[in-house]
Formats: C-alpha cells, structure tokens, sequence
C-alpha cells in the first residue's frame, strides 16, 4: 500500500512541475510571437518556446518533479514581460528570493538569453529543413 501512495505522490508531482515548464512554454511562446527577431526570420514561437525551455530544463539544479525545479519554472516566468511595467520591480525581487541572490537571478536571466540565441539557429535550420522536405521542383 505504500509503494502506491509513493508512486501517485510522485506521479502528481510530476505533472505538476511538468505543468509550470508548459506554462512557461506557452507563455514564452506568446511573448516570442512579437519578438523582432522571430519575426524577421519567420521562425514559429511554439518551436522557439519549446527549444528555449527545453534548454532552461537543463539549467535547473534539479530534476524534473522536484520541488526546485517548479520554483525555477516560476522564477523563469518572472522574467517574461509584464503588463504593467510597474510590476518589475516586484517581480525582480521575486526572482531574487527563488533563485537565491541577485547575482543568481541576474545569471538565470542571462542564461535564457544566451539559450534563445542558441534556438535562433537551431530552429531556423530545422525549418529550412522542413521547407526543403516538403518543397516540389518547380515550387522555389
């Protein structure tokens, strides 16, 4: 009886943090759909969202389902912008207290950047990858 409790404790806890990394994806996805740069080289959000968090994933001093890892999720979801700029100063501090310093948070931000950066070509590749899969002769 308590491998089951454990095992259900353990799945829910899974799908928890699973959920704060898809929201962080959807919300990054909305955010990079008016990103100049996405736009300029016509790559999909979706794609880019997934790549960037895929890459944040991989940053959290965690693992998928621990409690640390959904508190990265919602530190990285700080950094998205907000409606109301007023808001910033507020969310700043919160992403200092979840991931420890301002040194610390002023580092997970740096590090969503250099991961979008990253992305930029990793998708774009993928795309002109499908385009010429799906491409026929006289198309181009």
């Amino acid at each position: 009886m308590k491998n089951i409790i454990v095992l259900l404790s353990v799945a829910l806890l899974l799908v928890a943090c699973g959920k704060e990394q898809s929201e962080y994806e959807e919300l990054l996805a909305k955010e990079l759909s008016k990103d100049q740069d996405v736009l300029d080289y016509k790559l999909d959000p979706e794609t880019m969202a997934e790549c960037v968090s895929d890459q944040v994933a991989g940053d959290v001093p965690a693992f998928s389902g621990s409690p640390v890892f959904e508190s990265h999720f919602k530190g990285y979801k700080l950094f998205l912008r907000p409606e109301d700029a007023s808001e910033i100063p507020k969310r700043i501090k919160q992403a200092e207290e979840i991931f420890g310093s301002p040194k610390e948070a002023n580092k997970a931000r740096l590090q969503v950047t250099s991961h979008t950066m990253f992305c930029i070509p990793q998708v774009r590749e993928k795309q002109e990858r499908s385009d010429k899969l799906f491409s026929f002769g006289g198309d181009e």
